[in-house]
């Protein structure tokens, strides 16, 4: 069986026996699949449904395909809601006039499943590139353009105050300092988008091998203790052991503690503490990072692991991050058949956590 999942189409035809045939077979394939039976009753459907493909049939009373097509139009585009005719009429200018209104393809009745079928997928394929390259631009435009312009100003700082054979001043330093981490944040907004991509096609591979929590989570503190020291945030870690074995991608799963710990010191205020701490419980190990932030709304809580998310808190050093960090760490998390999930503190701030099974 076709895994579910692969998009939700909306059938529309006014034969209802051409309809729910039609309806069945794509759920067979792994379709959600939602049906009409008038061009005016989709309508009523797209205002409150999104879809992403619709299969429409030309002949109906009331409001044709041809007119429900004009007016899906005048709200959805071309690349954003594909529309597949479904016609009797195989001649020439009614294909053209279709075509002229807004349909991406058609399909003459009776409807070929496996012809419908080729064009579907394609059509949805293309929708996924449009998108793809949509997201890729938004990033580009509003995540990288401003690091980068940073990094640009500083290196010319540099250039013009450091000529070759020249000491090099602790201000100076200093802006080469800020040239890496700016860099390091463009190259995380880059990985995060790619990564996300590949676990959304199914592309991404796991290297599972026997691991050790505490040495990840030792290696990935270790790491961020600069960038901790230069926000005045003191990086604890409170390491329980020895832990059991795991089977884990150490890379994957460092990638993981570093997003929780990185995010931890990026909206984390100057002066408060980031605590990592690790234990065993229930046949798992646990690790968690605690902040002393503004903790959490309850919106926040609702979309905290959602692509794209904007929760309520800012970085406190302007940094940037590409919306996919906690995303991604769920579905490696779910991937390695653990847990994730984040909660306020009793008195301040937040704790984001995550377990994995032991071996």
């Amino acid at each position: 069986m076709p895994k579910a999942g692969l998009g939700h189409l909306l059938v529309v035809d006014d034969n209802e026996m051409n309809r729910d045939m039609l309806a069945r077979r794509l759920q067979r394939e792994g379709y959600t699949v939602t049906a009409a039976d008038s061009g005016y009753r989709a309508l009523e459907l797209l205002k409150t449904e999104k879809f992403d493909l619709i299969v429409l049939d030309v002949m109906m009373p009331g409001l044709n395909g041809y007119q429900a097509l004009q007016i899906i139009r005048e709200t959805h585009s071309i690349a954003d809601l594909p529309v597949i005719l479904a016609t009797a009429k195989d001649q020439s200018e009614d294909v053209i006039e279709g075509l002229r209104l807004g349909a991406n393809d058609y399909v003459t009745k009776p409807i070929d499943f496996p012809v419908l079928m080729a064009r579907l997928q394609t059509h949805l394929q293309l929708k996924q590139l449009a998108q793809l390259k949509d997201e890729f631009l938004r990033i580009a435009s509003h995540d990288l353009k401003s690091p980068l312009s940073s990094i640009l100003m500083s290196a010319h700082i540099i250039l013009e105050y450091v000529p070759p054979g020249t000491v090099m001043t602790e201000e100076n330093y200093e802006l080469l300092t800020f040239i890496v981490r700016r860099s390091e944040e463009m190259q995380r907004i880059v990985t995060d988008f790619l990564d996300f991509q590949a676990m959304a096609d199914g592309k991404l591979s796991l290297d599972i091998r026997p691991a050790d929590l505490n040495q990840i989570a030792q290696s990935v503190a270790d790491g961020n203790q600069e960038y901790a020291h230069a926000k005045s945030i003191a990086l604890k870690t409170k390491l329980s052991g020895p832990l059991p074995q795991i089977n884990a991608d150490t890379a994957r799963i460092a990638q993981v503690a570093q997003n929780l710990i990185g995010n931890a010191i990026k909206f984390g205020p100057p002066g408060t503490e980031v605590l990592v701490h690790t234990f065993a419980e229930d046949e798992a190990v646990v690790l968690e990072v605690s902040d002393s932030g503004p903790g959490l709304t309850d919106d926040d809580f609702s979309k905290i692991f959602v692509k794209y998310a904007r929760l309520s808190n800012k970085p406190t050093g302007g940094e940037k991050s590409s919306g996919l960090g906690l995303a991604i760490c769920k579905q490696i998390i779910d991937l390695h058949g653990g847990k994730i999930g984040v909660r306020n503190n009793a008195s301040k701030g937040a704790t984001f956590w995550f377990s994995l099974p032991v071996t």
